[in-house]
């Protein structure tokens, strides 16, 4: 008996990993780690991004094409590793511990109060916003901004706890939390009409 429930354990813990990045399915890889800012202030959109794998770099790109918005991706000062398994491993123990992990990002508040929309996006990791996403709204005053999450899941298509921690950590702004877009993470490439037929709808909405 102990010996099926450590096996069963095991299968749960396998699960709840490939739940956490992009399935196991032919296990994902890390895209380039470099930032990418393009902040130009000519525009009141800013699409802000996290991304490990490229799902919500391919995401962002589209929603900035749409909407000709400034861009701006999120990373980490440490960066994550190559290895997915290594990365599913750090990013339980920043869950698990509330790590906030430092940024690599020049925005300043400044540059932040000149967007009135922010099109928020982030990959759903082990069943919550991604730490690093933690951080950059806990580091800026969003008061009087609309903010519109987009997200690439493997199973939690509703965003599990990612939503209400975006609200609960920006509580003076706009949350447009019934309007987010969840696209599963192996569709991703195949989304780009999806994509920018989601950010038309919400748009003529806002």
């Amino acid at each position: 008996m102990k010996k099926r429930n450590s096996i069963g354990a095991k299968i749960a813990s396998v699960l709840a990993a490939c739940v956490m990045l992009a399935g196991c399915a032919g296990k994902p890889k890390r895209v380039d780690p470099k930032g990418e800012e393009n902040l130009q202030n000519q525009t009141n959109v800013l699409v802000v991004y996290f991304s490990w794998s490229g799902n919500l770099q391919k995401m962002a790109h589209w929603i900035s094409e749409e909407t000709g918005g400034d861009i701006l991706r999120v990373t980490t000062k440490e960066e994550y590793p190559e290895n997915y398994d290594d990365t599913v491993n750090r990013a339980k123990e920043e869950v698990n511990n509330g790590i906030r992990p430092e940024l690599n990002i020049d925005l300043t508040q400044e540059q932040l109060d000149k967007y009135d929309v922010i099109y928020f996006g982030f990959p759903v990791w082990w069943y919550d916003l991604p730490m690093p996403m933690w951080t950059f709204l806990e580091s800026y005053d969003f008061s009087g901004k609309t903010v519109i999450p987009f997200f690439s899941h493997e199973g939690s298509s509703d965003g599990a706890g990612s939503l209400p921690t975006i609200t609960r950590l920006i509580p003076n702004a706009t949350v447009r939390t019934e309007d987010a877009l969840s696209i599963r993470g192996k569709k991703v490439k195949n989304s780009e009409d999806e994509t920018k037929e989601w950010v038309r709808k919400v748009s003529a909405e806002s």
